[in-house]
């Protein structure tokens, strides 16, 4: 979306930078200084005093924008319920804009309001200094702990905040007080990987019938542009031995084994492996292929290791493995096809290398699942079956996990034409990715949300006719006889399609829009249950649903939506006995007892109940040995948008490295706590899908360094580090001043450039966080994005890089050439909001 001027025209406010804001549903404000976004978002929220619960927030519904010809924008938002009714508008002024906002209240008792007037990115201001009324506030360099609380977390509040920061001067100015919180190292949702400062009103109360105003300026004074243009840095070139070699840091067995005995030797795997395997595991067999041959890169030699893969009930637990290697070879023995499956899992990740030999060590493992359903939930799009392919070679398989439960409503059905948009998945991509993990031993469970969130079904204003509010088309009306025969007409066609054993109807959260009478609800799903019943005998499918709209408060922890226990209990009679029920509970507790009591429910009522967990590190833990305890399922959920791609998983990346924790708790029932289990799941995700196939035997090369000193290994790279060079950047006075482009001779040829960088601050995942440009002896050249989080971090982002490996703050980025002639490689500060800096270059 284009960002609205502050002022008519070019909008430059005395000199460069220019200056822009504008405003969207959902995340509110923002305000661009150039291409830097100081105010990431705004948000208001009524609740009920005491945080007792929350009557409306602006992240859950979309908003009104007009826009006006001299450049102001008035936003208005209306709850569905008619008690909250709100009014914003930002106009523009010489040197920023002037905003005010009314919220209105219309419910029966007194609310309380939070109104968070702008989420203002910490690094571009906290080299610097805050006054609040002429009074400074404490050092802004030193980010406040984790587990703090919001008091803590305050700096204060006044009429007049003034930050005085090495690029720009901002300050705000209200009628009422505003406050100032430090929201770095904050676990709530919209602050977590991020650095803000939070600017607002908090905690103001509204009567009912009455309105609340508030009234505020902010005024923005950017600093000259005091950045070079371009500086090129000659470093001598050293002979590097071993270059480029194995990553030492060798990887646990994940999930971890119930019994290993390790022997004293390896056997050499320098000639490949040759597999004989039982009829049915034909595809777990190109999987190991696959698997080895993705992950190392070696000249092979010699006689291939014999791999006997067979099957013998007795061996072991349900669906376990004897795995043994020794000088003879390798046997499987599964005590199932299931098992003997996971043994070959367990194998791939044995082989590794040794003084320059690919290797299997000497182990006898014995090995079974604690949870017999171990599920990923994942969602659809046009590059889907491409990028869910590798995922599931590469980690969920790897992982031993063996169901996954497709939500691909957005697909182009034949059934609903003209809801296509640009993340629809075209049919033929979902039967071929069905397909694939069927020959991985997946079992894939479409989802096809059938009654509420239902936007997809109604999308470019399609199937109105048959919503319960056509408003607010969000609930399908199962009343309606077209809406009962597109939906039983769509499922017809699923089942064609994936020929499923198991049908995920949804049905979480169907009244969250559009609807004000709960018993309209329990109505609804008197009619849609035996519905989606009887469509799912049909299709020879057992049925799935989420629980939330069948569990009342008190029946657990968490995710709770029918009004009363009576009510519940009427919704839950409505169900098949047998039918699987995806129970979501999402408290970040590592108590497994704090998750009993839906799961005991479920059971004692004769459903199959499947824990589904989020990627908060104790609610892995504690609601996955809860559903060992009561012999539940357990299912992985994503919410990272829509569509399932390679950039949503990066921007994501904690959920999806939550399917290696969630794996390890529900195959092995280990009970440590999520930081003592010895490895960073990150981190593993990041070597497992983005990591380059190591090479066995080490190769030479050569670092570009002012010395040959300070070698160090990042990932399977060795550099000579030197004094980080730094790029133009917006948050420091260093930075505000460093050259905007950085270029390093290099005059050989190369099969591989391979960088050390780092960035000074945090930005949002995948954004451009720098380029590097390969220049070549005959005038080509290349360019590589460096995005944050793929490819870069700040040095105080912790978290590894997903599309590259990191040491302390470094990451190696690798970058092809194949063998060609290079003149120079050049760093150019894209962005100046990241301040990146290039500590060391090496040469394959």
């Amino acid at each position: 979306m284009m960002l609205a001027p502050l002022i008519a025209g070019s909008l430059i406010l005395g000199s460069p930078p220019e200056i822009r804001f504008d405003y969207a549903p959902f995340r509110g404000l923002e305000v661009k200084i150039g291409d830097v976004a100081v105010i990431e978002s705004s948000a208001f929220q009524y609740y009920e005093k005491g945080w007792k619960q929350g009557y409306f927030s602006s992240a859950w519904k979309p908003v009104d924008i007009f826009r006006g010809g001299d450049g102001s924008i008035t936003v208005i938002t209306n709850s569905d319920d008619g008690r909250v009714a709100n009014r914003q508008v930002f106009t523009p002024t010489e040197k920023g804009f002037k905003a005010w906002a009314e919220f209105r209240w219309r419910g029966e008792k007194p609310a309380m309001l939070e109104y968070t007037i702008g989420r203002l990115w910490a690094p571009y201001v906290d080299q610097g200094d805050l006054t609040m009324d002429g009074s400074l506030a404490p050092m802004l360099n030193k980010p406040i702990g984790a587990g703090s609380t919001f008091e803590q977390r305050l700096y204060g509040d006044g009429k007049t905040l003034v930050f005085r920061a090495p690029a720009a001067t901002i300050t705000f100015t209200g009628q009422q007080t505003i406050g100032v919180m430090d929201a770095r190292n904050n676990s709530i949702e919209w602050a977590e990987g991020k650095e803000l400062f939070w600017v607002g009103i908090a905690a103001q109360e509204i009567q009912p019938q009455t309105i609340a105003r508030f009234d505020y300026e902010v005024t923005i004074e950017p600093s000259p542009t005091l950045g070079r243009g371009t500086e090129e840095v000659t470093l001598a070139s050293h002979a590097l031995a071993g270059a480029q070699g194995p990553d030492s840091s060798r990887m646990p067995l994940i999930p971890q084994p119930k019994q290993i005995q390790k022997g004293g030797g390896a056997l050499n795997a320098n000639g490949g492996f040759n597999l004989d395997v039982p009829a049915g595991l034909e595809g777990d067999a190109a999987w190991f292929d696959r698997f080895v041959s993705g992950g190392w890169l070696w000249a092979k030699s010699g006689s291939a290791v014999p791999v006997a893969v067979s099957v013998s009930p007795s061996v072991t637990k349900l669906n376990g493995y004897k795995l043994t290697v020794d000088a003879s070879g390798v046997r499987i023995i599964g005590q199932s096809a299931e098992g003997a499956r996971y043994g070959l899992r367990t194998l791939g990740q044995l082989v590794a290398a040794q003084n320059g030999d690919l290797v299997v060590p000497y182990t006898t493992i014995t090995d079974w699942p604690s949870a017999q359903w171990r599920g990923a939930h994942l969602f659809v799009g046009p590059t889907a079956r491409q990028f869910q392919g590798k995922l599931s070679d590469r980690v969920l398989s790897a992982m031993k996990l063996n169901k996954v439960v497709l939500q691909c409503e957005r697909t182009k059905w034949d059934t609903l034409p003209g809801i296509e948009t640009s993340i629809t998945m075209p049919k033929n991509e979902l039967a071929g990715l069905a397909e694939h993990y069927r020959s991985i031993g997946m079992e894939p469970i479409p989802l096809i949300q059938s009654m509420g969130h239902m936007e997809w079904f109604f999308a470019n204003q399609k199937n109105l006719d048959v919503a319960v509010n056509p408003k607010i088309p969000y609930t399908l009306d199962v009343r309606k006889a077209r809406g009962r025969a597109l939906i039983t007409d769509l499922w017809a066609e699923v089942a064609d399609l994936m020929k499923p054993k198991i049908g995920h109807f949804g049905l979480d959260e169907i009244d969250n829009r559009g609807i004000d009478d709960k018993n309209l609800t329990t109505r609804l799903l008197g009619q849609g249950i035996p519905l989606l019943q009887g469509i799912a005998q049909e299709n020879n499918m057992t049925p799935m649903v989420w629980s939330d709209m069948f569990l009342a408060k008190g029946e657990a922890v968490d995710a709770f939506h029918a009004p009363s226990v009576e009510v519940a209990k009427a919704r839950r009679n409505m169900l098949k006995k047998g039918t699987y029920v995806a129970d979501w509970h999402y408290k970040n507790d590592p108590q497994s007892s704090t998750f009993d009591g839906s799961l005991e429910l479920w059971n004692s009522l004769g459903f199959k109940p499947i824990a589904a967990t989020w990627f908060r590190p104790n609610n892995i833990r504690g609601f996955t040995l809860s559903a060992i305890k009561n012999n539940a399922g357990i299912l992985q959920t994503t919410w990272a948008g829509y569509e399932s791609n390679e950039a949503n998983m990066i921007r994501e990346f904690d959920q999806f490295a939550a399917f290696i924790m969630m794996a390890d708790y529900a195959w092995s029932g280990r009970t440590e706590m999520p930081d003592q289990l010895g490895y960073e799941p990150m981190a593993v995700l990041q070597r497992l899908y983005f990591g380059e196939r190591q090479s066995v035997h080490p190769r030479d090369g050569y670092a570009f360094a002012p010395n040959a000193l300070n070698t160090t290994k990042i990932g399977q790279f060795k550099f000579n580090l030197f004094e980080p060079k730094q790029l133009n950047g917006v948050t420091t006075t260093k930075s505000f001043s460093a050259p905007h482009n950085l270029v390093v001779p290099i005059n050989s040829t190369a099969n591989e450039l391979v960088l050390a960088v780092d960035c000074l601050a945090t930005i949002n995942e995948v954004a451009n966080a720098g380029q590097v440009v390969i220049h070549f002896e005959d005038g080509r050249k290349v360019v590589t994005d460096l995005r944050y989080g793929a490819d870069v971090r700040s040095i105080r982002d912790k978290r590894p890089t997903m599309a590259a490996p990191r040491q302390g703050t470094l990451s190696a980025v690798a970058i092809q050439i194949g063998g060609k002639a290079v003149k120079s490689v050049e760093l150019v500060a894209s962005n100046p909001a990241a301040g990146l800096r290039l500590h060391g270059v090496t040469q394959l």
